[in-house]
C-alpha cells in the first residue's frame, strides 16, 4: 500500500492542490485510490471530489472505535467513504476510472500522533469492506490534512509501536509544503526547531522505504517563497483595475516585479524568477531531513555574508535553494514552480471533473516529470 500524507504549517500553500494532483496521477497510472480529507478548516478536496464527480452506490460507514473513545467531538466514531469516478485519457481513448473519497463523520476532530496511527490502521483493516461494498481494491491512500507533520508524527519512540507492529510493511510518505518563514525559523534554530528534527528523525527511521527512498518529500511552491511582509506589500499595491487588494494582487505584483520581457508578462503561467530551473536540475540521491536542512543553512549563511545585503526575505530563499542544489536536485525535493492564475480560488469554483481539469494544466505535467 502506498500512503501519501499531505502536511504543512500554513493554510493556502497548496495542500489540496497537491492532493488532487497526486490523485490525478494515480488515475492516469491506473492505481485505485482512496482520497481522505482531514482538512477540517477547509474541507476542500472532499467537497470538490464528491461534489463534482458522479456518485456510484451509497456511501459506506467505517467504524473508528478508538476515535469514539478518545475524542470529545460529537459523532467522531465513523469514517464515511463514497465511490466516485473521473475520466482519464488513455491510449484506448477516454475511459471512466473509479476511486473513493473519504472523510471523518465529524471532520473537526484533531488526530494526535497515537490516534493518527490508529486512524491509518483502521483504514488498512477496512480495505476488505471497501472492496466488498464499493467494489474497489484500494492500492493507494492520499490524505489531505491541515497539520504540520509534528502534530501527527510524534517525537517519542513509543508512539511508533503501532507502526512497527501493524503498519511496518506499509509504504508511508509525508509530503511537506514548506513556508519561507517556517524554514527561516528552522535554519536559525528558533522555538520548536528541535521538535521538528526529532519527528523527522523518527519518521525516517520507521518509514524508510525498501528502495532506500526517503519518506519525507520537501515541496516548494511559489507561494512558499513569498514572505508575509512581501505578500502584504503586494496586496497593498494598486492593481491594473485601479483597485487594491483584489484576488489577482499577487499575480499582478509578480508580473510587474519579476518579469522583464513583454512576452513573459503575457504568459498565463506565472513563475517566480528562476524557480523553474530547480525543476530542470538533474536528479540526485534522496537526502535525509537533517542533511538537506544543513545544506540549506550553510548555503544561506554564505549568501548572507557574501551576497547582496539588500536582498531579503523570499528572494534569498530562492537563491539559497538554487545554490544548494548545484547540479543535482535530491529526488525528494519537489519544486512545483508553475503558478496558474486561473487556479486562484479554484476551491470556490465548480467543475464537472476536477481531476480531469487539473490533468490538462502544465503544473500536472511538471509534477509527472519530477516524480519519474
Amino acid at each position: 500500500m502506498q500512503w501519501h500524507i499531505i502536511t504543512s504549517s500554513k493554510g493556502g500553500v497548496g495542500k489540496t492542490l497537491l492532493t488532487l494532483l497526486l490523485s490525478a496521477r494515480n488515475l492516469e497510472l491506473g492505481t485505485t485510490t482512496l482520497v481522505i480529507d482531514l482538512n477540517a478548516m477547509n474541507a476542500d478536496s472532499g467537497t470538490l471530489l464528491v461534489g463534482g464527480a458522479p456518485k456510484i452506490q451509497t456511501p459506506i460507514t467505517l467504524p473508528h472505535l478508538k476515535a469514539a473513545e478518545e475524542t470529545e467531538q460529537f459523532g467522531a466514531e465513523n469514517i464515511i467513504v463514497q465511490r466516485v469516478y473521473s475520466f482519464c485519457k488513455k491510449k484506448e481513448g477516454v475511459i471512466e476510472v473509479p476511486y473513493a473519497v473519504g472523510w471523518p463523520s465529524n471532520p473537526f476532530n484533531l488526530y494526535r500522533p497515537s490516534l493518527f496511527a490508529d486512524f491509518l490502521y483502521t483504514i488498512k483493516e477496512s480495505l476488505p469492506a471497501i472492496k466488498e461494498k464499493l467494489g474497489l481494491e484500494i492500492q493507494s491512500v492520499i490524505i489531505d490534512t491541515n497539520y504540520h507533520f509534528c502534530n501527527i508524527f510524534s517525537q517519542l519512540e513509543d508512539h511508533y509501536k503501532l507502526y512497527k507492529e501493524e503498519l511496518k510493511k506499509e509504504n508511508i510518505t509525508c509530503w511537506f509544503l514548506w513556508v519561507y518563514r517556517q524554514l527561516e525559523n528552522l535554519l536559525e534554530g528558533n522555538i520548536g526547531a528541535d521538535k521538528v528534527y526529532m519527528s523527522a528523525r523518527l519518521m525516517e527511521k520507521h518509514f524508510k522505504h525498501d528502495d532506500n527512498s526517503i519518506p519525507i518529500m520537501h515541496v516548494i511552491t511559489p507561494v512558499s517563497l513569498v514572505s508575509s511582509e512581501i505578500l502584504s506589500k503586494a496586496l497593498s499595491q494598486p492593481q491594473e483595475s485601479g483597485e487594491k487588494g483584489n484576488e489577482n494582487a499577487v499575480v499582478v505584483w509578480l508580473k510587474n516585479t519579476v518579469f522583464k520581457k513583454p512576452e513573459e508578462k503575457a504568459n498565463a503561467q506565472v513563475m517566480i524568477e528562476n524557480l523553474d530551473k530547480v525543476a530542470l536540475t538533474s536528479k540526485g540521491n534522496y537526502k535525509n531531513f537533517a542533511d538537506w536542512i544543513d545544506i540549506l543553512e550553510k548555503t544561506r549563511r554564505k549568501l548572507k555574508v557574501f551576497g547582496d545585503e539588500r536582498e531579503q526575505e523570499g528572494a534569498i530563499f530562492l537563491r539559497t535553494l538554487l545554490k544548494a542544489l548545484g547540479n543535482e536536485r535530491p529526488m525528494n525535493v519537489i519544486p512545483l514552480w508553475n503558478y496558474h492564475p486561473e487556479l486562484q480560488r479554484y476551491t470556490d469554483k465548480r467543475s464537472d471533473d476536477h481531476l480531469a481539469y487539473l490533468m490538462s494544466l502544465e503544473i500536472y505535467n511538471s509534477l509527472k516529470k519530477l516524480l519519474v
